[in-house]
């Protein structure tokens, strides 16, 4: 058998060159894993103590040989075809059976395997079922039922040509690691060598570096929203406008200024008559809005100048309410948009007490998708619908 191990090196050998060669998106993977060989479904009878094809498949019990051990390597061609070199070791102990014995036994006889197949995978998910077909050549010691070499002694190793099919199915556990569960019938044309079936279980690693696709993005104004996402492609903005711009920078988007340059008025982005930050009034109202990204409840940095409005007017006043309302667009169950609505509300609140504000004089409101600003079937109204609304009422100096 020194002859066997010898091809088996070699053969891997020149699959591991292959493999140290590629780039570090390298289309190879390795596996390893245990195999079992049962030689009794095969289509045979029972002088040669076999049976039919698929009779008792699964009778792991009396026609398993288990113990055995395989390792190989794979080389993809695109994302469904592959190529798979392995070789495989077992011993046979388990014939099949004969009038008397339910499970024949024979004296422990060496199985190795070579073989190369061609594998289709199906679909594109973690689960992936497959076929295979190909060919190889296998040796099984001789024994107490595959007596056929001409050469002296019994205990020869009867090796003939096979071709194969199979069936099996990959489950990815990772970006690198899998599991390969697969059934192979091996058909020997020659009758010195039996027939039998192969089944394994491997586990699977791709080698190379892990890199994903580049996307392009198109930015056409520079404002660092790509252009799917951005409501106003040809104008630079704000990402918390989705893109659109706040010439005024009064915390509404131009689209929605009822009162362009910060003007005195009524209406969203307009000044309220007769009215200061620093000094108010006895009783006063101030009212701000600020906007979140989809699925996000974070404040950035124009958002944060917004809120240090209310809290200057706070300070300015020794007794006041804040209240703050979280919203949602449609995007999204409506149990999951009421709590991102007050997660929204929440971090506010937080934000405001980290500013001296007393927690006592905050409430906070999460009302999901409803109460919408403006229409959810556009994508500028969802941007406007995903909003906090802080209101200050002050009712002394």
């Amino acid at each position: 058998m020194k002859q066997i191990y010898v091809l088996a090196i070699l053969f891997f050998g020149m699959a591991n060159t292959a493999v140290t060669a590629q780039e570090t998106t390298s289309p190879w993977s390795f596996e390893g894993g245990v195999n079992a060989v049962d030689v009794y479904p095969v289509g045979e009878n029972a002088a040669t103590a076999q049976g039919d094809y698929f009779d008792e498949f699964f009778n792991v019990n009396d026609h398993w040989n288990l113990g055995g051990f395989n390792f190989g390597a794979t080389r993809a061609f695109g994302k469904h075809l592959s190529a798979t070199a392995t070789f495989s070791v077992n011993e046979i102990s388990k014939w099949g059976e004969t009038p008397t014995e339910e499970s024949a036994f024979v004296g422990n006889s060496e199985y190795f395997g070579l073989d190369a197949m061609i594998n289709y995978a199906f679909g594109s998910g973690k689960l992936q079922p497959y076929i295979a077909a190909g060919g190889g050549y296998t040796w099984i010691g001789e024994d107490r039922f595959n007596t056929y070499s001409l050469a002296a002694g019994n205990d020869n190793e009867v090796g003939a040509g096979t071709v194969n099919g199979g069936v099996g199915l990959k489950y990815a556990l990772s970006e690198r690691f899998g599991l390969k569960l697969q059934a192979m019938y091996k058909h020997s044309f020659k009758d010195y060598l039996t027939k039998h079936f192969q089944h394994s279980l491997s586990v699977t690693y791709k080698l190379g570096k892990i890199i994903p696709p580049v996307v392009p993005v198109v930015d056409t104004d520079g404002d660092g929203v790509e252009d799917a996402h951005d409501l106003c492609p040809d104008v630079a903005g704000l990402k918390e406008f989705a893109g659109c711009p706040d010439a005024d920078n009064d915390g509404v988007p131009d689209s929605l200024d009822d009162c362009d340059n910060n003007q005195t008025g009524t209406g969203k982005g307009c000044k309220e008559p007769v009215k200061t930050v620093e000094v108010p009034v006895t009783p006063t109202t101030l009212a701000k809005v600020i906007y979140f990204d989809t699925d996000k409840a974070d404040l950035d940095n124009n958002s944060r100048a917004i809120v240090n409005d209310i809290v200057k007017f706070a300070e300015n006043g020794s007794q006041y309410s804040i209240s703050v309302n979280g919203y949602t667009d449609t995007v999204g169950g409506a149990n999951y948009n009421k709590s991102l609505s007050l997660k929204r509300a929440n971090v506010v609140k937080e934000y405001l007490a980290s500013r001296g504000v007393s927690v006592n004089n905050i409430t906070i409101e999460g009302y999901g998708e409803e109460k919408p600003a403006t229409t959810n079937a556009t994508r500028e109204g969802k941007s406007l619908n995903r909003r906090a609304e802080l209101t200050i009422n002050v009712t002394s100096k």
